[in-house]
């Protein structure tokens, strides 16, 4: 066998998530990627991201990669200099440095989502990176909004404000950072230096998105290659969110358009897998949120099922899926659709 890939574990060896783990949070099971990768006609071979002379060694290879949640993204922001050195060094990134930058990072999804799709994927935001901008741009608001986190994942740092002062108040909450020192520092500062301006106290970025009305559930649809596993997710209840609710389900039969929208979005962005939060609006598809790498996997671990277009027509295939055998699959699908 000459087709080799190389996987960049962490600096636990793990690789990728995985949510029935074992040990608990061990990521993919490694030798079954082996032999999935295999069946495929590839050599997948492991290395570190601290490993010296990848940049050297991976020029020109496939190369895949996990990234990280750890409190403060600090191991992750490791992981994209790696990763992206690779990518300069010329190793065939999958997927692209692009999509890990977007990981957890909602500024950079809006970016790729007003860069990749067309129209009617588009929802109104903006994009800020302190409270002061916020205050600047305030004018092209429009009441009710919702303000995201940049950073993370689920609904806990997701917020709807019904007018201008429930928005400045939650935007100082989401926005805050933790340095004390740097404050008193710049406080004296300020009090030194005549004309000086102090620095923001509240600079983590964040967005202000568009609120979609009548919506009281949405679907996380994963889509690995041409399979498509999808979860119907209720709101909570008085609550306009419905991730991490609980109040999921399968489906016997879910809306076409859901399934069509999911195909043409993979398309758009090249990857061989995306993580989508969909919902339907006045006939409408509307796109939430993608992920393309380290997204949860319960959706495909527990259904019973996928979806598959033949022939133009989709088919609900009953089949439990092993998720290092569809993630196998998906890369090998994805370089061969690149050859």
């Amino acid at each position: 066998m000459d087709k080799y890939i190389f996987a960049i574990c962490d600096y636990q060896s793990r690789f990728g998530s995985k949510y029935f783990d074992n040990p608990y949070r061990s990521g993919m099971d490694k030798n079954l990627l082996v032999e999935a990768f295999f069946r495929y006609g590839f050599n997948i071979q492991y290395l570190n991201m601290s490993d010296g002379n990848i940049e050297n060694l991976l020029k020109d290879q496939y190369v895949l990669y996990t990234s990280q949640e750890d409190p403060g993204y600090y191991y992750k922001n490791f992981i994209e200099d790696r990763i992206y050195s690779l990518e300069l060094a010329g190793a065939k990134i999958i997927p692209s440095y692009k999509c890990l930058r977007a990981n957890n990072n909602k500024v950079m999804m809006e970016t790729l989502r007003k860069l990749y799709l067309p129209e009617s994927y588009q929802l109104k935001s903006m994009m800020l990176g302190t409270y002061e901008e916020l205050i600047m741009q305030i004018k092209n608001i429009t009441f009710p909004c919702v303000i995201k986190k940049s950073e993370g994942a689920g609904s806990k740092g997701v917020l709807l404000a019904k007018n201008e002062k429930e928005l400045l108040k939650k935007v100082k909450k989401v926005s805050r950072i933790p340095f004390i020192n740097e404050e008193f520092h710049d406080i004296i500062r300020s009090k030194i230096h005549k004309g000086y301006r102090k620095e923001s106290i509240y600079r983590k970025k964040f967005i202000i998105q568009e609120f979609v009305y009548g919506i009281n559930n949405d679907w996380k649809v994963l889509v690995f290659w041409d399979k498509y596993y999808i979860l119907r997710r209720k709101n909570r209840p008085n609550d306009f969110r419905a991730s991490g609710s609980g109040l999921f389900s399968f489906d016997d039969n879910v809306d076409i358009r859901l399934l069509e929208a999911a195909k043409e979005i993979r398309k758009y962005f090249d990857v061989p897998m995306i993580s989508l939060d969909l919902a339907i609006s006045n006939n409408k598809v509307i796109l939430w949120e993608f992920q393309f790498l380290y997204f949860g996997t319960s959706t495909l671990e527990k259904s019973p099922y996928y979806y598959k277009e033949k022939n133009g027509n989709w088919e609900q295939i009953f089949e439990k899926s092993v998720l290092e055998n569809i993630y196998a699959y998906s890369i090998a699908s994805y370089i061969e659709s690149q050859l």
